[in-house]
């Protein structure tokens, strides 16, 4: 009995090949007329596994022209990851679990940042630190800038998991939360504690360092925790009043 193969079979198929270099970044996929007669499958199963090759990064649909075969990388294969997990970390329950992640994972980060990050490392957390500054009024600018040093830091080891996961998860955290009316206040206790993080990195005091992140991180959560539980507290009122 011949085998029936399923446009996830088919995706898994072609991954594989991407990733033995049978198909080379940039290169086009053979003609679907080719791709259904070895599978034995109609253009429609086709489609949809090119469809879950673009999903895992591997595939380029532009429009127009045929699909070709895009380099693996850890972020495109994380892109994925982060869009099927957002449901996961949109509760309470879920947030809570990633900020306990990332207290984890910027913690242990930083303790290696103090032994070994290089002069061109700190520059980068100073650069991002003076981007918050000039943006303390700008949420949308601060956000960003915030962002980008705490990647700056996850990138100090060197080792792209830690790097794919800032990515993923942190960033799009940091830059979906609510504006708060104090904002600008906030902005500046955040980046205040910026530079406290980089002067004891300078002083190669990794408890000081440690002790600063996590009053950074821990009370950033409780704030934005304590205004979704307020906001759902005050939904349910109107839904039983």
């Amino acid at each position: 009995m011949a085998t029936r193969y399923s446009a996830s079979d088919i995706a898994k198929k072609l991954a594989a090949d991407v990733h033995s270099g049978k198909y080379r970044p940039d290169e086009m996929f053979p003609p679907e007329r080719e791709i259904c007669e070895e599978f034995g499958v109609g253009r429609n199963a086709i489609r949809e596994a090119m469809t879950i090759l673009q999903s895992m990064g591997l595939a380029d649909l532009s429009k127009g022209k045929r699909p070709r075969a895009v380099a693996p990388t850890l972020g495109k294969i994380m892109e994925g990851v982060g869009e099927a997990a957002q449901y996961f970390f949109s509760g309470a329950e879920g947030l809570a679990h990633l900020e306990q992640a990332r207290l984890f994972l910027e913690t242990s980060v930083l303790r290696y940042a103090v032994v070994h990050a290089t002069n061109a490392q700190i520059a980068k957390l100073v650069e991002a630190i003076e981007r918050c500054e000039a943006n303390l009024d700008d949420i949308e600018g601060f956000r960003a800038a915030d962002v980008q040093f705490h990647a700056v830091l996850a990138d100090i080891p060197g080792n792209p998991i830690f790097g794919a996961l800032q990515d993923t998860f942190v960033g799009r955290l940091m830059k979906n939360r609510a504006i708060l009316p104090d904002f600008k206040a906030r902005n500046r206790a955040s980046n205040d504690e910026h530079r406290q993080i980089v002067s004891a990195i300078l002083d190669k005091d990794a408890d000081k360092a440690v002790a600063v992140l996590t009053t950074h991180l821990t009370r950033n959560f409780g704030t934005y925790f304590r205004l979704s539980f307020e906001h759902n507290s005050e939904a349910g009122a109107k839904l039983n009043g």
